[in-house]
């Protein structure tokens, strides 16, 4: 789950969309995790000099933050505890920095996202730039209040992190394998997959959200405390049953998939798939809307290179978007 799970990320293929080509996203996918590898040996010596300090000789003092359940803290108590006062300004401004740096990335992103993907092609195509300016900015007081809210009823940070990677496992991941291997995938699949996925997810049981399981696989037992445990991968099998619920439902649905008029548009004008697979170099490239002394900025030209030298290159410049 942690490794599947982390593989959909919108950051991850944020960057991804974002290269100039598809050999470079791939380098940078795997310099990307072997630097995560790098980068986690500092949390783990932290942790370990946290386990190894005698806290009755600093200011600390007893009990040791394990015994006082702050273990989850250890990094901002290390610096301010272990080490001089200078590090431990600047250890805990920067620490403090990151988190409301990724904090307000995620919610500008996750506000834009519901403004386009959602607001506008599902609901209100015709919507005009200053109505979706205003969704985005109502949705960002949602999503910062929901964000609040989680971070002060939650009991630790790392249980937040599980979560997402346990949800994005179990929904997004068999919606990004049929879009990228499965050919005939549609809306209503996905819609299916989801709704289905999710659902046994949750029934199985949320001890975050102190939900109690209403559907009891095989091997399920009860603890001391009268809370029920499942012993079967109940999130592997939600995953695989999304998955094939997806392929299921497209293959079986008789209608047209639900395709929102500016996405029709844009697949009239452009090849997005070859293959059966979707390739970075291989997306038409988009004009852009600014002036033509900036055009090279915002312009792919590997992209470019790739539409003009197809059979059909002539009048690619009036058929781009």
């Amino acid at each position: 789950m942690q490794i599947l799970g982390g593989i959909p990320w919108q950051a991850y293929f944020q960057r991804v969309l974002s290269s100039s080509s598809a050999t470079y996203a791939q380098v940078l996918s795997f310099l990307a995790a072997f630097g995560c590898l790098v980068i986690a040996v500092p949390s783990v010596l932290i942790r370990a000099i946290g386990a190894s300090t005698d806290w009755n000789q600093t200011g600390y003092g007893f009990p040791d933050p394990k015994d006082n359940e702050e273990a989850d803290m250890i990094l901002p108590v290390v610096l301010q505890h272990l080490c001089p006062v200078y590090i431990s300004f600047f250890g805990l401004g920067a620490v403090s920095a990151a988190v409301m740096s990724s904090a307000d990335s995620s919610i500008l992103s996750a506000s834009s996202i519901f403004a386009r993907n959602i607001y506008q092609l599902s609901f209100r195509q015709n919507a005009s730039d200053k109505e979706i300016l205003w969704v985005m900015r109502v949705t960002v007081f949602v999503f910062g209040a929901s964000a609040t809210a989680m971070a002060l009823l939650t009991k630790t940070v790392y249980g937040l992190w599980y979560r997402s990677s346990d949800l994005v496992y179990i929904i997004i991941f068999p919606q990004l394998l049929c879009v990228l291997f499965i050919k005939g995938t549609n809306t209503y699949g996905a819609v299916a997959g989801y709704i289905s996925g999710l659902f046994l997810r949750i029934t199985g049981r949320e001890p975050y959200l102190y939900l109690q399981p209403l559907i009891f696989y095989p091997g399920y037992y009860s603890d001391k405390s009268g809370i029920y445990n499942q012993r079967f991968p109940f999130k592997t099998f939600s995953m695989v049953t999304s998955f094939l619920t997806n392929i299921c439902v497209s293959y079986l649905n008789t209608f047209d998939a639900v395709v929102a008029r500016h996405s029709e548009e844009n697949m009239d004008n452009t090849i997005l798939v070859r293959n059966e697979n979707i390739k970075l170099d291989e997306l038409a490239p988009v004009k852009p809307r600014q002036s033509i002394a900036l055009s090279s900025t915002f312009t792919n030209k590997e992209a470019l290179l790739d539409v003009d030298s197809s059979p059909e290159g002539s009048g690619t410049e009036d058929n781009l978007q």
